[in-house]
């Protein structure tokens, strides 16, 4: 891995997006891209990606319906793959019983309309993970479908146990260890289940039910990720599953230590945040300009 390089903080250049608004009649819309470090620098796309190439497992933490955090992962996918021939993208949004599935599309062997059929893609697939899916692809890239089946996390939720008799046939895929310690993880998403609608069905199950669901969520995805330890991985998650380094982070640095790993959240992400949370939420914050 390269060092990590020295970051100094630069001003946002003026000219830059006066340059693009002039150049309108060309370019119907020019974006900047920049990164803010935890510690308030701004950096440049390109100082950004310098950086980030320091880290062994880049986590992008998203909001799910977020048109900026669709676009920085597909800006970090696009710059990462250009610098590493050996990256490999993880994504929450397919589970791990579809990877032959994803494997066999990515490498030609079954049409798209297969795959869409059988891999059970999120609703919002075709506008913000298609692409995503399309560039490794056409890079040669392998995406690793890292979620735990859907099934697989009800069942433990109304079991309120983890194990492998619950798990069934599934249970495949249950790491050897599962880290479930983190109070403050614990605290965070029970203040999160606070905040569901009464009409929710998970309203009905036990906190702490819930809440081995989601650690084994968590634990399984970090596992998906082993194989591939020694490249950079690119790590697409809804935030709650990687921001303050807890959920997935949390798992694979319980296990790696030695891992360096970084979280990105879009800026969007910290707007209601009080200050003493903003640096702590993650390295970097991903910024639309």
């Amino acid at each position: 891995m390269q060092r990590k390089p020295a970051l100094k903080k630069i001003d946002i250049p003026r000219e830059t997006e006066e340059s693009a608004a002039a150049g309108s009649e060309i370019h119907a819309e020019v974006k900047l891209h920049y990164l803010m470090t935890k510690k308030g620098i701004i950096l440049s796309l390109e100082q950004a990606i310098e950086a980030l190439m320091g880290y062994n497992i880049i986590f992008f933490g998203e909001e799910h319906d977020s048109r900026a955090a669709h676009e920085g992962e597909l800006t970090l996918l696009t710059e990462f793959a250009g610098q590493d021939a050996s990256l490999v993208l993880a994504l929450e949004m397919f589970e791990r019983d579809v990877q032959d599935t994803l494997n066999a599309y990515l490498q030609g062997t079954i049409s798209e309309d297969t795959f869409l059929e059988l891999g059970r893609p999120w609703p919002n697939y075709q506008e913000d993970y298609r692409p995503l899916v399309e560039l490794a692809k056409d890079r040669g890239i392998p995406v690793i479908a890292a979620n735990v089946p859907r099934r697989v996390a009800a069942g433990v939720a109304m079991a309120d146990e983890i194990s492998a008799e619950v798990m069934g046939i599934d249970s495949r895929y249950l790491p050897a260890s599962i880290h479930i310690d983190s109070e403050e993880y614990y605290e965070r998403f029970s203040a999160l289940m606070e905040k569901m609608p009464y009409s929710t069905p998970m309203k009905g199950l036990k906190v702490e039910a819930l809440y081995k669901a989601q650690v084994l969520k968590d634990a399984v995805m970090a596992a998906s990720l082993e194989p591939f330890l020694d490249r950079r991985i690119f790590f697409c998650c809804g935030r709650f599953h990687s921001e303050y380094h807890l959920g997935i982070p949390y798992q694979l640095q319980k296990n790696h230590p030695e891992l360096k790993v970084a979280v990105v959240v879009s800026a969007e992400s910290v707007t209601g945040l009080p200050m003493r949370d903003r640096s702590r939420v993650a390295d970097f914050i991903w910024i639309n300009k």
